[in-house]
């Protein structure tokens, strides 16, 4: 398989739009769950993760790009913004889930931080791996509306940044590091 920005895209795309719906849809029909579900399936085909694990990597890039922007707008840190997100989804009765460190580990100085953490995931609780997936989908659209709200950035000119830097980073290059809508690495 040849690796491809656009299932990230895609992905991107079913969770944003799965965002702005009024009517809540069975959990397994949900756009961005069949994203990840046509993955695991192409790879189940294939024998191998490659889909999922580029498809986890690159979601977890953009919506570490988009908490990065938005920590800067509020003038925190990406830890103090993670963190309140994690005591905001606490106070709504959510479970804890591995995104908030894998999200810490993608703005790590050790790039294998994050890999090891996606390993250990894929190795120990595929389930997981596969949720984890759904829900990096889902934030990183809800970082995408909310650039939008506070007027940093358009659903539009974010989306196509994300698809840029996405476009690179299959491409074996690194993203490029600007103040814009996805981002500057912190």
């Amino acid at each position: 398989m040849t690796a491809d920005h656009t299932i990230v895209m895609e992905l991107l795309y079913a969770s944003h739009a799965a965002a702005q719906r009024k009517t809540p849809v069975r959990r397994v029909d949900a756009p961005a769950c069949q994203v990840v579900i046509r993955a695991a399936k192409a790879d189940a085909d294939d024998d191998d993760m490659e889909r999922l694990t580029l498809l986890a990597l690159g979601t977890a890039i953009c919506a570490s790009d988009l908490t990065a922007v938005l920590a800067d707008h509020k003038n925190i840190t990406t830890q103090q913004l993670l963190d309140e997100l994690v005591v905001a989804r606490r106070g709504q009765g959510a479970a804890d889930t591995p995104m908030p460190d894998l999200l810490l580990a993608m703005r790590s100085d050790d790039p294998g931080q994050a890999a090891d953490l996606l390993g250990t995931l894929i190795a120990d609780d595929h389930d997981a791996f596969l949720d984890l997936i759904v829900e990096l989908g889902g934030y990183a659209a809800t970082c995408v509306s909310l650039l939008a709200v506070l007027e940093i950035s358009t659903i539009e000119d974010t989306l196509a940044e994300l698809e840029q830097s996405m476009r690179q980073f299959f491409a074996g290059k690194q993203p490029p590091r600007t103040r814009g809508a996805a981002g500057e690495r912190r």
